[in-house]
């Protein structure tokens, strides 16, 4: 084969190759974006799932756990609407301590959060409340009752 030959042969392998390597880097680009899109959200994501938390936890008795699985819940259905939706989870939880962890401090002072004897002090004056609410409604029935009894009697004399 001559030299020339050769030559033209070669250029015309790489010719062909050349559609078919663009595709694939413009493919690895592309799934490079979506990470880089990833990782720029989920920090700020986890940030503000972790607050929300918090703040849930001022009126109401939340474990950590709870929290926890709250915030994840958070930012894997923000991620979702966001076209994200191949996010692991591992990733998220991940993220979602990382900023517990730098909040902590922060967030305590903030929002102080409601204990379990709290919680169940609020539950008895609630219901205590409803207990009194149900005893004034009676008293108030009994009392209608008792003016009607008198009216029929004063209608019947």
């Amino acid at each position: 084969m001559d030299t020339n030959m050769m030559t033209k042969l070669i250029t015309t392998i790489a010719i062909a190759a050349i559609p078919i390597i663009g595709g694939y880097i413009g493919k690895v680009l592309l799934g490079n974006k979506q990470v880089v899109t990833l990782i720029q959200v989920l920090s700020p994501l986890a940030k503000e799932a972790v607050v929300a938390m918090q703040k849930l936890g001022v009126t109401e008795y939340l474990e950590g756990e709870s929290k926890k699985l709250g915030a994840v819940a958070i930012v894997k259905q923000t991620l979702t609407a966001l076209g994200l939706s191949d996010a692991d989870e591992t990733l998220i939880k991940n993220a979602v301590e990382k900023e517990y962890a730098l909040l902590i401090g922060n967030l305590d002072n903030t929002y102080p959060q409601m204990t379990e004897e709290q919680a169940t002090a609020q539950e008895q004056a609630a219901q205590q409340q409803s207990e009194l609410a149900k005893a004034d409604e009676l008293a108030k029935a009994q009392q209608a009752l008792a003016d009607a009894q008198a009216k029929v009697s004063a209608l019947q004399n």
